[in-house]
């Protein structure tokens, strides 16, 4: 049986719902706490139209929103302050920022026929958890890290008529 390929792995990208770069980040929160309870770790495409084409700019997650929840006053101390409404404070002013400016940003992409072998070294040297996946300089769908690990937890099992059938 050959090597599955990233093909094989990737989330279609018709599939995916898309947000603009210039939504509000207040709506992104929203429509990503209603993809919650659908998958295990919610998302939005952040796509942009360029001459009548759809252009993948990042992708927007829990961990982007979260990410970015830090002190509008960049203290000098070594520790950071904290006060009392503090949280509430940094929700108002962040939930009025442009998606574009929270997203993670697209860095590098992977070609559908790529291996596995190659997306896991992608991934790992820009330390990232997804891939655009290109076919003929367009993005055709997405590969997770996640997507890769459940081809190493199928690794564990024992192959019909492998050697460990045998014993």
């Amino acid at each position: 049986m050959p090597e599955k390929r990233i093909q094989d792995l990737m989330l279609d990208l018709s599939t995916l719902e898309r947000i603009s770069p210039q939504t509000r980040l207040a709506e992104a929160v929203k429509r990503l706490d209603e993809k919650r309870h659908g998958l295990c770790c919610p998302f939005l495409l952040v796509v942009d139209e360029v001459d009548n084409k759809e252009e993948v700019l990042g992708m927007i997650s829990v961990d982007d929103v979260l990410g970015h929840m830090e002190p509008s006053t960049k203290s000098m101390e070594e520790l950071p302050i904290f006060w009392q409404g503090q949280f509430r404070e940094e929700c108002e002013a962040i939930l009025e920022r442009p998606t574009a400016e929270i997203m993670s940003p697209v860095t590098r992409v992977i070609h559908q026929r790529g291996t596995l072998m190659e997306a896991v070294h992608l991934m790992n040297s820009v330390r990232i958890d997804w891939l655009p996946v290109v076919e003929g300089g367009e993005v055709v769908g997405i590969l997770f890290k996640e997507d890769l690990f459940k081809e190493v937890l199928a690794a564990t099992q024992p192959e019909a008529g492998g050697p460990q059938d045998l014993q």
